[in-house]
């Protein structure tokens, strides 16, 4: 990958710009500035997610769970553990 920074062009809709701008102009950054920081965070936000959804399918797989309705029962099953144990 080359060194330094890549150009990436977007294009906004008038009002998405006005406000990209209102932000930058209130955080006193530039636009791009601006624009790479909500890109990273997104981006970061992504992977976490990708990384949590990918153990989640890991552990339902474990767990021999097939849809929904297997997470529905076992959340049933807790609760009712739960309310015996406090009874």
């Amino acid at each position: 990958m080359p060194k330094g920074r890549m150009i990436a062009n977007m294009s906004l809709s008038p009002e998405f710009y006005m406000m990209v701008e209102g932000m930058a102009r209130e955080k006193k950054i530039s636009k791009s500035e601006l624009l790479r920081r909500a890109m990273k965070q997104y981006i970061v936000s992504e992977q976490r997610w990708q990384r949590i959804s990918a153990w989640g399918r890991g552990t339902a797989k474990a767990m021999g769970l097939v849809g929904e309705d297997d997470v529905d029962n076992i959340i049933e099953e807790y609760r009712s553990s739960q309310k015996r144990e406090f009874n």
